[in-house]
């Protein structure tokens, strides 16, 4: 585009008649990836001659021409810029950064920073040296701009390391020299002027982001070290030139003074935290590094910290991120006892006239809670902004102090406080709202302290006499914010042991009912405090005294849904998560009312989120209020889960939730989506055809990007299968068997999937033939191919290599002829996978327990899938195998009696055998859960399949914990969800042995003949007690036939 033209262009961005604007944007995106398009835009940018608000414009167009066109290394879109002009461009950069005026420059500056993360160094060699030549001259423009560069550079490597962090060692080497004296002279200056605090600032950037993950050589010297520090120290007690602070509040923090201090502080803190113990550095450098810092260093920046509190005393103002380092630093100083000693002279003055204000309710409170209480609640309740809280920081060393200095300080503390609220209580209702606001202060400081006064006895006792006394009047202060710092406070303290128990007795039961009551408080922020109190208080009460409290809970459902009505709000929605939890029994007659309103509370959220659109910020407190929404769903599917006739009413309203995120929509919220669908599709009667529409749409999901959630995922997949196997087999529009087999092929044959979710597709396999044993025949030689390839492969992750095994064992069950068949027609299969298995099941650890398959179902599904081999007439069977058949012989009879102790661990040790049907729901639903071998179980897990659903996830394929420990049912009911679930792996064995003993005896001669005395004997064994376990379960069915 011409000159002329581009100009014209760039006017017409700015042409209030909507038409001419949208030609010229038009124009300038039609013509972006023209040759010297880029250029133009540069050199208008920084034509001095130019109209301002058109060099804003085209340095605007720049920074998105850069931003769309420049590709690099890393990008799979091509440059649409040419290499001529890149160059052209690299070229006129730093001269451009260095003339630009201010509003110019910050657009020029992000272009930089695109250029130097794709070009620097292989592209743009001649950086560094422009950049020394800029820290040299003499021109503070020119050394604005050399420093900009300079941060770029250092930014980009901040988090690399080893190879990747050459060439930030390079740059430090090269320019850090030249750094330290412009730090010093710049610091002696006496200009108050914002630019000196802005290079002052760049400075200390470039040095955050040079030292991030480890300290340069060059700065381990003592020299180095105290130079910097010298510098850093003299940055943090300059005076500010405060008479040229912005007079208005919502500026000052941003005031460039206060953000170069809040730099200095910065580093000091994470020096101090990362480098003030010797003994836990690992790198020689990093060990030389801490040993001068901690000697020299840490003692004159706390005194630089102290300093900049000092004016804090005597009413001076300081931004809240610069004290909320200073505390930082301040907390950190109380772990070692050189800095400890200087900090507790200055105790007595500083907690009352320094920390204790901070933690009371102020000015700027009182204006948001008045002003914009939904803001209020917002920054009280936001996680990150605890993260630059003044008042997080001073509760945090607080905290600190009493925990690991309490001599002498906890009990002056307390003391103190429990002094403000007896002042405020004696004062009664006259109580003047400067009183009112340090009792605010002193009920944080008690709260704050709450776990460290609960484990000391002598405060234990006095716990509850002080709430009575002074947070229980708290509940009808005049004061909004100590209303609902009572609630807060007793929230602290619900779980303490009462004067009748834990969750028990009077003042339990009154502060509750209080907290309770102040959910109908006018003031929006006690309302919130209180339902979180609430939630509190029925943690902390027992089981058996749950249905003591029942008769409150259709009022705090009612309250706790019209409060979500007027915010949404995480913690809110996890009390009626609780209320709902511990209530479970209760829920049935308002499941469909809950369900109703959390759906629309969804939809509502979500529709929130879509009008802001992709350009606005983030809303985290709706995100975070819908996942708890999602959370809360699955509380109630679960509470109702003995009520199956509910769950078609409850799947009509979320089923439109369900619809939408399982596609791309859903990545924030995916695993809770297959948590809901995991209980619809398990405790409902009937999966529906629209449930059955969400099948292939899980499957897309996984294999175009929810890889990671495959765990999640296989849950509901296991559902759909087991629960429903006719529609699963049945189906062709679409064919879910064959879409289940592609999504198997390929994770198993794929490159680059997490090894933790790959073992899920041999799990799915397994749910395959188990399920449809003699339906799926055409599955068997595919699914033994991929296993095979995927053995080759040599994966080192124990999980898989054990999953893949057993996958093979249930195609060895499912039909030894077929998958016998299928193994002989590939060359060297047969011999890989039993050699495979025969090493895995051989192999031991300590004690001479089995060191793969730690979990029992695993071993019985390789015992049946072995001893299915052995089943198989001497005909059909490949020499291979029946050369082989007394080492198969005895891998299935150390499998069993591998089975079998751990039963006996399960049962308490009493060599008691549960009953293997019994508990079949349970092991099915864990699938290969439990731990491992050797772990202590030394009582059975007694829970129901209430909390099958749950447990899924978290404990499927764990090979950290014992079998032993596997889920057990305590109620006697089979819960038969496979028909492998259903056969005794030990009867099977002797069964197979005793036929074959009939039709083959040569058979069992010549298996008996390769096996050495003891290997002989533990199979006697093992058909005698098989044979047992047959007449015991024969006379079992008598029984019961007789007593009905």
């Amino acid at each position: 585009m011409e000159r002329q033209h581009l100009v014209a262009a760039l006017a017409g961005c700015m042409n209030p008649d909507h038409t001419v604007r949208q030609a010229a944007e038009h124009a300038l995106q039609s013509a972006r990836a023209a040759p010297g398009q880029l250029l133009g835009l540069l050199h208008v940018s920084l034509d001095p001659g130019m109209d301002p608000a058109v060099r804003q414009v085209a340095a605007i167009a720049f920074k998105n021409s850069v931003k769309e066109g420049w590709g690099g290394e890393d990008e799979e879109r091509p440059a649409l810029v040419g290499p001529e002009e890149k160059g052209a461009v690299r070229d006129a950069m730093f001269a451009g950064l260095v003339a630009a005026p201010g509003a110019v420059k910050r657009q020029l500056r992000e272009s930089a920073r695109t250029m130097v993360y794709a070009d620097y160094p292989a592209a743009w060699p001649g950086l560094l040296n422009s950049i020394g030549e800029g820290l040299v001259s003499q021109d503070q423009a020119r050394l604005d701009g050399a420093l900009s560069m300079l941060r770029l550079i250092a930014r980009k490597y901040e988090f690399k390391d080893d190879v990747d962090r050459l060439p930030l060692v390079q740059m430090v080497q090269a320019t850090f020299p030249l750094l330290l004296p412009i730090f010093q002279s710049l610091l002696s200056s006496d200009s108050a002027s914002l630019e000196l605090a802005e290079l002052l600032k760049l400075i200390c950037k470039v040095y955050w982001s040079s030292t991030y993950m480890e300290i340069p050589e060059l700065m381990t010297h003592p020299d180095a070290i105290r130079a910097w520090m010298s510098c850093f120290q003299t940055l943090i007690m300059r005076p500010l030139p405060l008479d040229q602070m912005p007079s208005d509040p919502d500026s000052r923090d941003a005031w460039q003074w206060w953000k170069t201090k809040k730099w200095a502080l910065h580093i000091a803190y994470r020096m101090f935290n990362r480098y003030g113990t010797p003994d836990m550095c690992t790198e020689a450098g990093d060990v030389a590094f801490a040993t001068v810092f901690r000697r020299d260093w840490a003692l004159p920046l706390l005194r630089a910290c102290l300093h900049e509190l000092s004016g804090v005393a005597a009413g001076q103002y300081i931004a809240g991120r610069v004290c909320n380092m200073v505390l930082q630093y301040l907390t950190q100083a109380l772990a070692f006892s050189h800095t400890w000693k200087e900090l507790k002279v200055t105790l007595p003055s500083l907690l009352p006239s320094v920390i204790f204000p901070m933690l009371c309710f102020s000015e700027s409170d009182a204006e948001l809670w008045q002003e914009n209480p939904h803001e209020y609640i917002r920054k009280g309740y936001d996680i990150i902004e605890d993260l630059h809280s003044t008042k997080t920081a001073a509760m945090n060393f607080l905290l600190e102090l009493c925990k690991s200095r309490p001599k002498g300080n906890l009990d002056a503390l307390v003391q103190h406080m429990v002094g403000i609220l007896g002042e405020f209580r004696a004062a009664g209702p006259g109580a003047d709202l400067a009183l009112a606001r340090r009792a605010d202060g002193a009920c944080l400081a008690i709260g704050t302290l709450s776990e460290v006064l609960k484990q000391k006895a002598r405060y234990a006792a006095s716990l509850e006499p002080m709430l009575l006394q002074h947070v229980v009047p708290l509940f009808d202060s005049p004061h909004g914010h100590l209303r609902a710092k009572a609630c807060w406070l007793a929230g602290a303290f619900a779980d303490i042991s009462f004067q009748d128990g834990q969750g028990k007795g009077p003042t339990f039961t009154a502060l509750l009912h209080r907290c309770v009551r102040s959910i109908a408080d006018p003031e929006l922020p006690v309302r919130i405090d209180a339902s979180v109190a609430v939630r509190a208080f029925l943690e902390a009460v027992e089981m058996e005294d749950l249905p003591l409290f029942k008769d409150l809970v259709p009022s705090l459902l009612t309250q706790f849904l019209q409060l979500s009505q007027e915010i949404d709000n995480e913690d809110l929605t996890f009390s009626l998560e609780t209320v709902v939890e511990r209530f479970s029994d209760e829920m049935a007659p308002y499941a469909l009312g809950l369900t109703t309103h959390l759906t629309q509370q969804f939809w509502r959220i979500v529709s929130e989120e879509d009008a802001a659109g992709a350009g606005e910020e983030e809303d985290d407190e709706g995100a975070l209020a819908a996942y708890g929404v999602l959370r809360t769903l699955s509380t109630i599917l679960d509470s109702v889960s003995g009520v199956p006739e509910l769950y078609p009413q409850l799947e009509e309203l979320v089923f439109p939730v369900l619809h939408r995120y399982t596609s791309t929509d859903g990545q924030d919220v995916f695993e809770e989506i297959m948590q809901i669908i995991t209980y619809l599709t398990f405790y409902g009667k009937a999966i529906s055809p629209r449930m059955w529409s969400l099948y292939p749409r899980m499957l897309e999901c996984l294999n175009e990007w929810a890889i990671d959630y495959f765990e999640e995922v296989l849950m509901p997949l296991d559902n759909y299968i087991s629960q429903d196997t006719e529609t699963f087999l049945n189906t062709r529009d679409p064919d879910l068997l064959a879409l289940t087999n592609q999504t198997l092929e390929k994770v198993l044959a794929g490159d680059g999937y997490p090894v933790d979710q790959v073992v899920c597709a041999p799990r799915l396999m397994g749910v395959v033939l188990q399920t449809c044993r003699g339906r799926v025949d055409a599955c068997v030689a595919p699914y033994l191919g991929l296993i095979l390839r995927r053995l080759a492969r040599g994966d080192a992750d124990e999980d898989l290599h054990s999953a893949l095994l057993v996958a093979a064992a249930d195609a060895l069950y499912y039909s030894p002829a077929l998958a016998l068949r299928a193994l002989a027609a590939q060359p060297g299969a047969l011999a890989a996978l039993f050699g495979a298995l025969g090493k895995a099941v051989a192999a031991t650890r300590a004690g001479g327990r089995m060191a793969a398959f730690p979990s029992r179902r695993d071993k019985k599904l390789l015992a049946l899938g072995l001893t299915a081999v052995l089943s198989t007439p001497e005909a059909d069977t490949p020499p291979e195998i029946a050369s082989a058949v007394g080492q198969l012989a005895a891998a299935v009879v150390r499998l069993l009696l591998a089975v079998k102790r751990q039963e006996e661990e399960a049962a308490g040790g009493g060599g008691a055998r549960e009953r293997e049907g019994e508990d079949a729901g349970a092991a099915r639903a864990s699938g290969d859960e439990a731990d491992s071998e050797g772990a202590d179980g030394d009582e059975a897990n007694t829970d129901s399949d209430d909390d099958r659903v749950g447990r899924y996830g978290a404990t499927r394929g764990d090979s950290d914990v014992s079998d032993s420990e596997e889920d057990w049912w305590s109620d006697g009911e089979a819960e038969v969800s496979s028909p492998v679930d259903a056969v005794d792996p030990f009867i099977y064995f002797g069964e197979v042995l005793g036929a074959l003993g009939t039709s083959q005896p040569q058979r069992v001669a010549a298996i008996q003949a390769t096996m050495d005395e003891g290997t002989r004997a533990a199979i006697q064994g093992m058909t005698a007690y098989a044979a047992q376990l047959q007449q015991e379960k024969l006379e079992a069915a008598a029984a019961a036939a007789a007593a009905h």
